[in-house]
């Protein structure tokens, strides 16, 4: 389904220069397809649900990554393998899901692994991650991860589940397809309980993503949507 990515994508997100000040700050992200992001803030990296969508060269070209999450344990949120390989070149902390924990028991340092209970709150340095339940073919986690004044919400491929208590400056919401839980209409109601200033749709169809953003339009006009292009760094102001 995803081609791979284009050559320099990964050196080329490292290298956009971003600013900060009292009131507002720069990030990038970088989308890898399905739920896997790549978000970087000033002098602090965080991916979400990278599976397998990164080369080893892309991986080897990280130049740093503070903290890796995931959201369940489906073969399009998290491999095994790859995620020693990211841990090996960067050494960033893993938070996951209980069973993607379990998976990584005994082959990460325990110090470097958090396994992330639904209502938990976890302090990882400068980072304050809360794991949210959320409604799939199996356990998953929604993630709301706050550093700083920055707010951030991931929510893997779930349904809805209310998130009045996780209003965030960007989320990252799934549309749908290949999803069996996720559609456009629960990912507008997530961004009706968490009213971030960007909306960025993830893990649907080109379709589901539109008609996402046409809602979200209607009915948040003060929300900017992205539909994100795989592989293409994006700078936004928060």
């Amino acid at each position: 389904m995803w081609k791979q990515s284009k050559s320099g994508s990964m050196q080329e997100f490292f290298s956009l220069s971003l600013g900060s000040s009292w009131k507002e700050e720069e990030i990038a992200f970088m989308y890898l397809g399905y739920s896997g992001v790549i978000l970087r803030m000033k002098g602090r990296t965080i991916a979400f649900d990278v599976a397998n969508l990164l080369t080893s060269n892309e991986i080897n070209a990280m130049q740093n990554l503070d903290l890796m999450l995931f959201t369940h344990g489906h073969d399009d949120h998290y491999k095994l393998k790859e995620t020693l390989e990211i841990f090996n070149t960067t050494e960033a902390f893993v938070v996951a899901e209980p069973s993607v924990a379990n998976d990584l028991k005994g082959k990460l340092p325990a110090d470097k692994l958090i396994s992330a209970e639904p209502g938990g709150t976890y302090s990882i340095g400068d980072f304050k991650v809360a794991a949210v339940s959320g409604v799939h073919r199996g356990p998953i986690n929604l993630y709301h991860v706050k550093t700083g004044e920055l707010s951030i919400l991931h929510c893997g491929d779930s349904g809805y589940v209310p998130l009045e208590e996780h209003t965030s400056k960007i989320a990252f919401l799934p549309t749908g397809n290949p999803s069996p839980t996720a559609s456009p209409k629960d990912a507008l109601r997530m961004a009706l309980d968490a009213k971030p200033t960007y909306a960025v749709a993830i893990h649907g169809s080109g379709g589901q993503n539109k008609e996402f953003e046409k809602e979200v339009k209607r009915q948040m006009p003060e929300t900017a949507v992205i539909i994100p292009e795989r592989y293409k760094p994006k700078k936004v102001t928060l």
